[in-house]
């Protein structure tokens, strides 16, 4: 859930906005405080691997997976990870297949030691907090980002507005929720007090005593006329199926 509501994904912006949008695009710019935001969709996670490995991309940067181990054709994986001249791994565990490639490795936080929200599959906005406190000199990952925006900042526009004011994962989350703001998604009616009682489901927009428990029953879509929108997909088999050497388990 949390990829497609934050824009954590290559080509998406903060509740569910399409980067190929310019009001999208506007949207953002002016939340962040920005002259703009890129056009371009960034690449996909097997796409930034494929240009490290043709020597593209120089630089990778990977918190909170292990794609040397989790992504499909690892040959190409180990290829890029050995090609590109810098490689920064933000880990919890020291001994992963990723780790081994890593030029810096940054002592992460993992969950049960995290304070923040999560999101299920069925809307609901929950308030996590540590079960222990994070060892040694690790860092939750919304601080590492945050001092690495900081560090880039006062080197590459130094005398304009910070960009990365953030002191606590409530002040994220609350950048995110007025991101929100007259979306699919609005949750602009939550705040940490609110789901320190209970849980909630967005949308919950400001004034709402209750998020929404089922989407559409309206009628009404997040399109531009309202209406629902069905793809006609073509099948695709699979790319690899099961023989005799991989058989299905």
């Amino acid at each position: 859930m949390g990829g497609r509501e934050v824009g954590g994904t290559a080509n998406l912006l903060s509740a569910h906005r399409d980067m190929g949008n310019p009001e999208h695009r506007a949207d953002v710019a002016r939340l962040w405080g920005v002259e703009q935001v890129p056009a371009l969709p960034g690449k996909t996670a097997i796409e930034m691997f494929e240009a490290a490995a043709d020597g593209e991309i120089k630089a990778l940067w990977i918190a909170c997976t292990n794609p040397a181990q989790s992504l499909p054709d690892r040959a190409t994986v180990r290829r890029a990870l050995q090609r590109a001249e810098f490689v920064v791994v933000q880990e919890a565990f020291a001994n992963t297949a990723t780790c081994a490639h890593a030029d810096l490795l940054l002592p992460a936080s993992t969950w049960g030691e995290k304070e923040g929200t999560v999101t299920n599959s069925e809307r609901r906005i929950s308030r996590v907090r540590p079960a222990v406190w994070a060892p040694g000199e690790t860092r939750h990952d919304w601080w590492i980002a945050t001092a690495l925006g900081r560090r880039l900042q006062a080197r590459l526009r130094p005398d304009l507005p910070p960009l990365f004011p953030y002191e606590s994962p409530e002040a994220v989350w609350n950048e995110h929720r007025e991101s929100t703001r007259g979306r699919d998604l609005d949750i602009t009616g939550l705040s940490y007090s609110l789901l320190e009682a209970a849980p909630r489901q967005w949308p919950c927009p400001q004034g709402a005593q209750e998020g929404r428990a089922r989407l559409y029953e309206d009628g009404v879509f997040p399109t531009p006329d309202g209406r629902a929108r069905f793809a006609d997909t073509r099948h695709v088999p699979l790319a690899e199926p099961r023989d005799a050497r991989h058989p299905s388990r």
